[in-house]
């Protein structure tokens, strides 16, 4: 399956997992989410948003693997939307971290997805961390049931890579559309001892690659169409033949692009563990949508006759997060900038986009 986009591109969100074997018994994951914002400009509380790295977030985590169980686990953000400021009232995107760090001897298990959203998700957590920790936590499990069927009872030195998985959807904003364009890629490595020095491939024990493009309705934040195909691959086959997965989503055109896509998706793809990958690929869509939000924010500001954003627009809702939540400083300059726009325009002044965001903990088990 080959996508093919025409448009300007205006954002990529890229997450990264990689697995590998730590002291007997466990292995260490870690995580990067990374928003790189290609265009516009976004007034944001006192400051000015700019294109750029947006998001950094990082997570490390050893894993004991019978039973799957977080044994640690703790988190780096190099760089966020928000640093202490007069305008935050000195919180920062940084503040909830010991959240994380609490998450230590949580099961891994089909309850884990509700466990995650109930520790990070809402006005107590942040929803990128929750994102990343959603996929380090199922890429995990993932990575250790292929282990298990591929490699039982073998052995890896400490430090080896057992899995590896990339993430990327790049928004583009086409004319008449907006298209995210989806490409997956997992890798599970053999195990070697030692490790040779050989034909690469030695190391290859079986790839996914999955790809999907959405068209969305801006205005409407709707799902136009959603194509998804896969395709696997090892040693004796490198690249196999794309199996199309669109059947299971063709009737979700129409449907918000935003709220509720991940109930309909763990409806549709959350009983057959084979799947899992897929389904994976497909709850981030939501969240990469809410990030190229800001980026196209020119669109609803140029359009004579409609709503002008208020200053802080580029926001989230009301208890989206953290930085977000009810009685915390920034909602508080936002509701401030929505009223002062209402004032100056006679109306209600609600034509904000970020009205249009969903919470990132309703992910169901």
């Amino acid at each position: 399956m080959e996508i093919e986009t025409i448009g300007a591109p205006v954002h990529t969100r890229t997450l990264v997992v990689s697995v590998a074997q730590g002291s007997a018994g466990e292995v260490e994951a870690s995580g990067t989410l990374l928003d790189l914002r290609k265009r516009g400009l976004v007034p944001m509380a006192a400051d000015l948003q700019t294109a750029g790295v947006v998001h950094d977030m990082r997570l490390r985590a050893r894993i004991a693997t019978l039973p799957p169980r977080l044994v640690s686990i703790t988190t780096e953000q190099p760089s966020v939307a928000f640093e202490p400021s007069p305008a935050t009232g000195g919180e920062c995107c940084r503040d909830p971290a010991q959240r994380v760090e609490a998450l230590a001897d949580t099961p891994l298990d089909a309850a884990s997805t509700g466990r995650l959203g109930a520790a990070l998700g809402g006005p107590r957590g942040c929803s990128h961390v929750l994102t990343l920790a959603q996929l380090l936590t199922s890429t995990a499990r993932t990575a250790l049931a292929l282990e298990s069927h591929r490699h039982a009872g073998a052995a890896r030195p400490s430090g080896q890579r057992v899995f590896h998985r990339s993430l990327s959807i790049d928004g583009v904003q086409g004319r008449e559309s907006f298209h995210l364009a989806l490409q997956m890629a997992d890798v599970h490595f053999t195990p070697l001892i030692p490790e040779a020095d050989g034909d690469p491939l030695e190391r290859l024990a079986g790839r996914l690659e999955i790809r999907a493009l959405a068209e969305i309705d801006l205005d409407g934040m709707r799902l136009r169409s959603l194509r998804a195909a896969e395709r696997t691959g090892g040693r004796d086959g490198f690249y196999g033949a794309w199996r199309d997965r669109s059947d299971r989503l063709a009737d979700l055109a129409g449907r918000s692009a935003l709220g509720g896509m991940a109930g309909v998706l763990f409806e549709r793809l959350g009983a057959d563990p084979s799947d899992r990958p897929l389904l994976d690929a497909l709850l981030n869509l939501a969240p990469a949508l809410i990030q190229c939000v800001p980026a196209v924010m020119e669109r609803w500001q140029s359009e004579p006759g409609a709503a002008r954003p208020a200053m802080m627009a580029g926001g989230g809702m009301a208890d989206s997060c953290y930085m977000w939540r009810r009685g915390g400083a920034l909602l508080e300059r936002f509701e401030q900038s929505l009223s002062s726009v209402g004032r100056a325009t006679g109306s209600a002044a609600d034509g904000s986009i970020a009205n249009t965001a969903v919470r990132h903990d309703e992910q169901p088990e």
